[in-house]
């Protein structure tokens, strides 16, 4: 087939395909939105009502507002009663980023150190003076 052939061939298929579209738009029906009540097995989590320490207590079922408690940084979060931290900021809840930077900490020989100021998954490398890095990316000396 020659080139001049395929372009009429094209531009007659292509012609047809818009024309045929074009009669084809219609106007559409309403549509009725109802509201459906949620199922009985699926239930409403239960968000914590208590603050987190700044400690390392042990805390369950509580919530961290990073910008009115600690230093006024960082990502707030909640614990629940099951003691899973959940950040607010969803970059920070993988599981395997969490487990990772654990690994590497413990590879360069840092102590474990929980929650310091407020953040969690913290290890510092001790020493006269203790360097902290958490898992949020907060930093600080001890």
């Amino acid at each position: 087939m020659k080139l001049t052939a395929k372009i009429t061939a094209a531009v007659t298929l292509a012609a047809g395909f818009l024309l045929g579209t074009a009669a084809q738009t219609t106007e559409a029906a309403p549509v009725k939105v109802e509201a459906v009540a949620s199922p009985s097995w699926i239930s409403t989590p239960k968000l914590p009502t208590r603050p987190c320490t700044e400690d390392d207590t042990v805390d369950r079922n509580c919530y961290w507002d990073a910008a009115k408690r600690g230093n006024g940084k960082g990502y707030s979060y909640i614990v629940d009663a099951q003691g899973n931290v959940l950040y607010l900021n969803p970059k920070l809840n993988s599981q395997a980023d969490r487990l990772t930077f654990n690994a590497a900490q413990k590879k360069a020989g840092k102590e474990w150190w929980g929650t310091v100021d407020g953040h969690r998954f913290c290890w510092a490398k001790v020493g006269d003076t203790s360097y902290v890095t958490c898992f949020d990316g907060f930093k600080t000396t001890s």
